[in-house]
């Protein structure tokens, strides 16, 4: 066996991995059902994210505390470990119970994604080596980035729905491009295999 199947055999070799056609068209499925059920049903979607970021709080703190008490790292460094957990798991719980609260933490995850792509863009308008026309790019998305985190910050409710019909948007045109990429696989594997 020469080196470079034995290589192969061991770790895999990235030119022979193609997903199957089939893989592209159940993503595209899945991103159009998601698009869809965000779109009909903005609030309670929004809602459910809350709430799953709120659970996924929780269940992480539970293994920080978990952590903390079984460290051998020192007293400091297991109190602040159990310390931490324990008020991840209020900060979850409080958003679990509280509808208001898991909108509002959508609502300012948005808010804190927003600024920081924004001010991201502005940082590499300003300090790139890139082309004057890119530059001018970065700084127009930099700019309407930080003005959609102000815009979201100042108006909760509204800005969190409007982005979740903009995501569900987004995620449905994907959707029925992943599905025209795995319908164009399939045609073209047999054609492939035949040469």
């Amino acid at each position: 066996m020469s080196d470079e199947k034995m290589e192969c055999a061991f770790f895999g070799c990235a030119t022979d991995f193609t997903p199957a056609w089939w893989t592209f068209v159940l993503l595209g499925l899945l991103a159009i059902v998601i698009g869809a059920i965000a779109l009909v049903w903005t609030p309670m979607f929004v809602l459910f994210v809350g709430e799953f970021i709120g659970i996924m709080v929780i269940i992480y703190s539970i293994i920080t505390i978990i952590q903390g008490i079984k460290s051998k790292e020192g007293a400091g460094a297991s109190a602040a470990l159990i310390l931490l957990g324990i008020l991840g798991v209020i900060v979850g719980f409080f958003v679990v119970s509280s509808l208001l609260s898991a909108w509002l933490l959508v609502t300012y995850l948005i808010a804190i994604w927003a600024f920081l792509t924004g001010f991201t863009n502005i940082f590499m308008a300003f300090s790139g080596n890139a082309g004057t026309g890119y530059k001018i790019l970065l700084l127009i998305a930099g700019i309407i980035a930080v003005i959609l985190g102000f815009y979201v910050m100042m108006y909760p409710f509204m800005a969190t729905d409007i982005v979740m019909q903009v995501f569900a948007l987004f995620s449905m045109i994907w959707g029925v491009i992943l599905i025209v990429t795995g319908i164009t696989t399939k045609k073209l594997v047999p054609a492939v295999e035949a040469e």
